[in-house]
C-alpha cells in the first residue's frame, strides 16, 4: 500500500484487489503496527458536492395478504376447525374476516372439509403461532402435540372438560356456529369504526 494504489483481500481473504488508494481508509487492528510515540495532524476533509439524489424506494403503504398464502408452520394467527364445525362457508368467511391462517384437526381433513396440507398436528403439521383458535377440536394427543409452541391457545367447543379447553388460555363453551356468528358482527363492528376514525383524522 502506498500513496497511489492500495491492495485489499476479497472473497473471503482468497483474491486480492489492487485499487486507487482512497482518501479515507478504514484498516484492520491487524495491518499496520500500533502508532508509537509519532505525533499526527488532523485535517478537514474537502468533501466533493453532493448531487440531488432520486429516491429509489417508495412507500406504497400496507399491501394486502392472503393469509392462506402463509405456510402453517410460519403463520403467526391460526383458525382452526375439527369435527365441531358445521357450517364451512361460515368458517371461511370468519377466517378470512379475522386474517387468519386456516387449519384442520385430522378428522376434518379425513372427512374432506379440508386439504391435507391444512392438517395440524403430529401427523400433519407442527406449528408456532402467537394466537391459535380452536373451533370444535377436543384434542387429540396428536393435535396436541402439534400446537405445543404456541402462544396462546383459545379455545371454542360444547365441552368444557375436553382437554382442548384445559390446554386453552381462553375458552368458550357453546355452539361453535353460534359464536362464530356473534364474532363475526364483532369484527364488523370494529372495522367501520377503524374506518370512521381514519376517515375523521384525515378530515382533521
Amino acid at each position: 500500500m502506498d500513496t497511489q494504489t492500495t491492495i485489499s483481500r476479497g472473497a473471503g481473504g482468497s483474491v486480492d484487489i489492487t485499487r486507487k488508494t482512497p482518501r479515507v481508509l478504514l484498516l484492520a487492528e491487524e495491518c499496520a503496527d500500533q502508532i508509537d510515540e509519532t505525533r499526527h495532524e488532523a485535517l478537514a476533509i474537502a468533501l466533493d458536492s453532493v448531487g440531488q439524489i432520486t429516491r429509489q424506494i417508495h412507500d406504497g403503504g400496507r399491501v394486502e395478504v392472503d393469509p392462506n398464502a402463509i405456510p402453517l408452520a410460519e403463520a403467526e394467527f391460526i383458525l382452526s376447525a375439527g369435527n365441531g364445525i358445521h357450517n364451512w362457508d361460515q368458517f371461511h368467511l370468519v377466517a378470512k374476516a379475522l386474517g387468519a391462517t386456516e387449519g384442520a384437526s385430522r378428522v376434518a381433513v379425513d372427512d374432506g372439509f379440508m386439504p391435507r396440507f391444512r392438517q395440524v398436528g403430529a401427523t400433519g403439521t407442527w406449528v408456532t403461532a402467537r394466537v391459535y383458535i380452536a373451533v370444535g377440536i377436543s384434542g387429540a394427543v396428536q393435535h396436541m402435540q402439534g400446537i405445543g409452541q404456541c402462544d396462546k391457545v383459545i379455545a371454542i367447543n360444547t365441552d368444557a372438560g375436553c382437554d382442548m379447553v384445559k390446554r386453552a388460555a381462553l375458552s368458550t363453551i357453546g355452539d361453535s356456529e353460534a359464536i362464530l356468528e356473534h364474532l363475526l358482527v364483532l369484527v364488523h363492528n370494529y372495522k367501520e369504526q377503524q374506518a370512521i376514525e381514519e376517515d375523521n383524522q384525515d378530515a382533521a
